[in-house]
């Protein structure tokens, strides 16, 4: 298949370390990982971390042709862990992803590709202009199948940039951590519905709603059966850092999902790739 994903390139830098990351980037890499046709548009900065960044993305199979440069810094995020392994993100503002552009040159270019899948998430519709990008694409490009990703940042988001997710996604996908700014902005009622169900009703759009549940697993609610399937606690894996599972589970499920995979195998093939990024410090170790 064909994946096209639009979203940040940033460095995670840990202390006097810095690793490759951004869920956009994350999931364009797992995606090339698994097999398919995997596109980035993103924008990185004239620097060395730009220079390197590009390298690193053809390493992760990701065909980095539709990646832009530009006169800003390549993305950056100073990441520190919990006692739970869990990241805090610091995210640098006014960064070369910031500054998408997308003319009709690059719709075109999309048409010609043909994605089976668009991704895109929260955090990058946090500029004006990588926001108009975004929506020129989702409007202009005719593709169906919409993956989202519901990513909460400090001062990344709002409420209508979680709207226009919930809104044009067909599977998106949900932390039970992060599920609560949905309500609190008022995108759906304060009830004590399951969150899943409460969204889906509210979103005619969404097809299935991926709820991560951390060390608890995860759920998935299909729209047309009214199902819910969960994955049961994962297996004993010895957790490092969390970085990028979430974004191994959504490339993964939403992936297996469209080429053909019934819910339970796609859950099943999501949890054992997320377990081995879990036992990992690299948020891509393949």
């Amino acid at each position: 298949m064909k994946i096209l994903t639009f979203g940040e390139i940033i460095w995670d830098v840990y202390g006097d370390e810095k690793v490759i990351g951004g869920a956009a980037f994350n999931f364009a890499a797992h995606a090339g990982h698994l097999g398919h046709d995997s596109y980035l548009i993103s924008a990185l900065g004239n620097d060395e971390l730009g220079d390197e960044a590009l390298i690193l993305g053809e390493n992760h199979l990701i065909n980095m042709s539709l990646v832009q440069r530009n006169g800003y810094e390549t993305g950056k995020c100073v990441v520190t862990l919990n006692d739970r392994g869990v990241p805090v993100f610091n995210v640098q503002t006014g960064s070369a992803y910031d500054m998408i552009e997308c003319g009709d040159e690059l719709i075109e270019r999309i048409k010609e590709i043909k994605p089976d899948m668009l991704c895109f998430g929260t955090l990058i519709q946090r500029s004006p202009i990588s926001r108009r990008s975004i929506r020129r694409i989702v409007s202009e490009s005719g593709i169906r199948n919409v993956f989202c990703d519901i990513n909460i940042r400090k001062d990344c988001y709002d409420r209508d940039s979680l709207d226009y997710c919930l809104s044009r996604a067909t599977i998106v996908k949900i932390s039970d951590e992060e599920g609560h700014f949905i309500a609190d902005l008022g995108l759906v009622d304060d009830s004590d519905v399951y969150l899943p169900k409460k969204v889906a009703a509210a979103y005619a759009n969404l097809e299935y709603v991926v709820y991560t549940l951390g060390s608890k697993g995860s759920e998935v609610f299909e729209t047309a059966t009214g199902i819910t399937y969960k994955s049961g606690r994962p297996g004993n894996v010895k957790v490092v850092s969390t970085v990028g599972a979430g974004d191994c589970f959504g490339a993964t499920f939403s992936t297996s999902l469209l080429s053909g995979c019934s819910v339970p195998e796609a859950i099943r093939r999501a949890t054992d790739r997320s377990d081995i990024v879990v036992a990992h410090r690299e948020a891509i170790p393949f």
